[in-house]
């Protein structure tokens, strides 16, 4: 496994490499009853995860956070082509599906452009994911280049959580 952080001003790239299949990858992505195994950041627990995998469909999933506080978010499907590359808005929301500020930073951008990436390698998957700030204020576009750190950490452990659920249903 490896791990690269690429911090460009308006975009966060993170890539890692997976000595998995790029479909099991990708189904880790598409997938409710794997998202429930891995999504979110370290310690949390995925209490909600509603998926209708199309292009305008929705990724609608609740967490609940090691202190016992929840957090919605959702995704809405711009472009899907199984198992190379996944496209979405992703914004935080209430428990009915209604977009929301990030609940510990009022100036975080309401919408998140997300691409992932997921490509062959000769050892497995190398997966990139590149996550900007999309019709955002200059305020909201300095508080996300400002949460560079914060980012990687948060995906690093998420990334990390994904290795560990796949490595155990593979064996």
């Amino acid at each position: 496994m490896h791990a690269k952080n690429e911090c460009g001003d308006g975009e966060f790239i993170i890539t890692r490499h997976f000595k998995l299949p790029r479909q099991l990858m990708f189904d880790a992505f598409t997938k409710s009853e794997h998202m429930h195994q891995w999504w979110g950041p370290k310690g949390s627990k995925v209490i909600k995860a509603e998926l209708d995998l199309r292009p305008g469909g929705m990724n609608f999933y609740g967490l609940q956070m090691p202190d016992g506080s929840s957090m919605w978010g959702k995704s809405i499907y711009r472009e899907i082509v199984p198992p190379e590359r996944l496209v979405y808005v992703q914004s935080f929301s209430d428990e009915a599906g209604n977009i929301t500020r990030h609940p510990m930073s009022p100036t975080w951008p309401p919408e998140m452009l997300t691409v992932i990436t997921f490509e062959e390698t000769g050892e497995g998957t190398q997966l990139s994911i590149h996550w900007s700030p999309l019709n955002a204020t200059e305020e909201e576009r300095k508080t996300f280049n400002a949460a560079m750190s914060g980012m990687h950490q948060g995906w690093t452990g998420s990334l990390d959580q994904l290795e560990q659920y796949l490595a155990e249903i593979k064996q």
